[in-house]
């Protein structure tokens, strides 16, 4: 069930882009973050992409800092490998093995509890690593990059606006000390407008929302993970707040589709929102995944609402990738969660 579900998945991204990837014809392609959720995605694409198309073939370096989840994750297929070299080492310091003519650069951390417990190692990756992999662009001459940022760039959406476009101009709370992954996103989109500025490079931006899908992993402390696995372990589950705040998630396949255009047709120097514009709230997407699951979960909800509050809000406003790149999602939320709760079974 796992496999087929996630090999649907990469089957559907394929032909979604499959004549742009043929543009790939001999090209060799940095992938850091190869071992996170995005990683997966896009470095299986490619896979399939040079198992089905040999005369379109592709070199695919895939980066990762840790080993042991590098085989946990890419384990999650039973696609052919062809074509691909799978290397260890820290973005940060990462010295190109030879020249790359286009890069993908997803790797962050993007666990919770790594985020609250190694703030300062959070940031510095995502910002010092990101200026290594630029820097490296440079100096190979490196024709495009795709940097994959976050919707947290735009830090608290206000309750009163429903969804937050691209021209937003908010940020996060610097006074916050949770505020470091956010920010650190925002300054490493910064500086990929000053290396294209003071050198030209081609760089584009993605900042995806959240999301939910196969490969995705049930321990990252997610609130839609920790649902999961409750609910397929009978487990109760625990509602930290009062269950309103409002979320919407794109699938993992919708999400990798989108990423591809972006990289494929993206304008040079813009930003394109990613995700779901199909809110829920905490407290329904529990009872969705319980009811999805057939668990006999019991959802607590630690929090009454407060009268007279507008439930705060994260969700996107994606009109530009639809308009510009001709974007659609496929799967709704529904769809989404019984794909993820279904591969998540056999765990």
């Amino acid at each position: 069930m796992q496999d087929s579900i996630f090999k649907e998945d990469i089957r559907y991204v394929f032909e979604s882009i499959k004549a742009e990837l043929a543009q790939l014809k001999d090209k060799k392609i940095l992938v850091t973050g190869a071992t996170g959720f995005v990683g997966t995605y896009l470095i299986e694409t490619l896979a399939l992409h040079n198992q089905l198309q040999h005369e379109f073939s592709c070199k695919i370096f895939g980066l990762a800092r840790n080993p042991v989840k590098k085989d946990q994750v890419l384990s999650c297929s039973t696609l052919s490998r062809q074509g691909i070299v799978l290397v260890s080492g820290d973005v940060r310091n990462f010295k190109f093995p030879e020249p790359f003519d286009f890069i993908i650069h997803a790797a962050a951390p993007v666990d919770p509890k790594f985020l609250r417990q190694n703030p300062l190692e959070a940031a510095d990756i995502i910002v010092n690593g990101t200026r290594q992999i630029l820097e490296q662009a440079v100096e190979n001459k490196t024709s495009r990059i795709l940097y994959i940022s976050s919707g947290a760039v735009y830090g608290k959406q206000p309750a009163d606006l429903p969804e937050i476009s691209e021209e937003y101009l908010g940020g996060p709370d610097i006074a916050d000390a949770n505020s470091g992954y956010g920010e650190a996103k925002r300054y490493a989109e910064t500086l990929c407008s000053i290396f294209k500025k003071a050198y030209g490079l081609s760089v584009v931006v993605a900042r995806p929302f959240t999301f939910v899908g196969p490969c995705q992993d049930l321990n990252s402390g997610f609130a839609v993970t920790e649902f999961i696995k409750a609910a397929l372990n009978g487990k109760p589950i625990r509602i930290e707040g009062d269950g309103t705040t409002l979320r919407s998630y794109c699938y993992g396949a919708d999400l990798a589709v989108a990423l591809w255009k972006i990289f494929f047709y993206g304008k040079d120097g813009r930003a394109y929102n990613i995700g779901s514009q199909e809110p829920v709230s905490i407290v329904a997407l529990a009872r969705m995944i319980v009811d999805l699951a057939k668990s006999k979960s019991e959802i607590i909800v630690l929090q009454k609402p407060a009268l007279l509050r507008k439930p705060s809000r994260y969700i996107p406003d994606i009109n530009r990738l639809k308009i510009e790149l001709g974007m659609v999602n496929k799967f709704n939320l529904k769809d989404a969660l019984k794909r993820t709760t279904d591969w998540a079974k056999e765990f």
